[in-house]
């Protein structure tokens, strides 16, 4: 896969803190450094309307890097350290502004785990604008948490993935059941790793067994495409569509 390195502990990116810090730390990094936020849990303290608050960490994209349109994927590793002997149910959270706080991106990394490397990957394709993305935050809910809870989390290898060769990620057939009498089957063929500009060849084929019963092929872009797949005559049972 091509990287395009957002943060990682080693390069310029700089981020803004609110309850909390967020520094270079070697402490757990996978190599070099990697970046340290941490938490003093305080349900006395805070912002005057929301003392139970948000401690969170976020930084803002240059211009050259807020167009994840044609990237695959949203990659990064989090360490977890606590003074607590195991972690509630949503540890931290990630926001991803596309453009701004209406339209962002939200998800719940329920999978930390305290001692640990715990990778997680988010497709690009399910960011609300994903040609605008102008920030990345990390956020804890203090509700979550005791108060005097300690709470670290190293975040590592902050990244945009994307396929360097086309590659298929899935086929799915528009319709479940066909009807004896239908001419075609529209299948959607979701593609990546295609240049701007360019296409691939994609074969499409309606298989039983191993008989191919129908089959074409097309040249396809990145993204998702329906492909027609002509039909015939075929005897009632079930059938497998594939691409290749």
């Amino acid at each position: 896969m091509e990287k395009l390195v957002l943060a990682d502990g080693e390069n310029e990116a700089r981020w803004n803190s609110a309850e909390a810090t967020m520094e270079l730390d070697a402490t757990h990094a996978r190599s070099g450094k990697a970046m340290r936020f941490h938490v003093d849990v305080n349900h006395l303290t805070g912002e005057p309307a929301y003392p139970i608050g948000w401690p969170r960490t976020y930084t803002s994209l240059p211009a050259e890097r807020q167009d994840w349109s044609k990237w695959d994927f949203l990659d990064f590793w989090v360490y977890c350290d606590s003074s607590r002997d195991e972690l509630p149910k949503t540890p931290l959270g990630l926001i991803v502004r596309s453009p701004d706080r209406q339209k962002s991106f939200h998800a719940t990394l329920a999978e930390v785990k305290k001692g640990e490397w715990t990778h997680f990957r988010f497709p690009v394709a399910k960011m609300p604008v994903p040609s605008q993305c102008t920030a990345v935050q990390f956020v804890v809910t203090e509700a979550d948490y005791a108060h005097g809870d300690v709470v670290d989390f190293w975040i590592d290898g902050l990244a945009l993935l994307r396929y360097a060769e086309p590659t298929l990620l899935a086929v799915r057939p528009q319709r479940q059941v066909i009807y004896a009498d239908a001419g075609t089957l529209r299948v959607e063929v979701e593609l990546t790793g295609v240049a701007p500009g360019k296409t691939a060849e994609v074969a499409v084929a309606l298989r039983r067994g191993d008989q191919t019963m129908a089959s074409t092929t097309a040249r396809l872009p990145s993204g998702i495409t329906g492909v027609a797949l002509p039909l015939k005559a075929t005897e009632p049972g079930p059938y497998e569509v594939e691409a290749t």
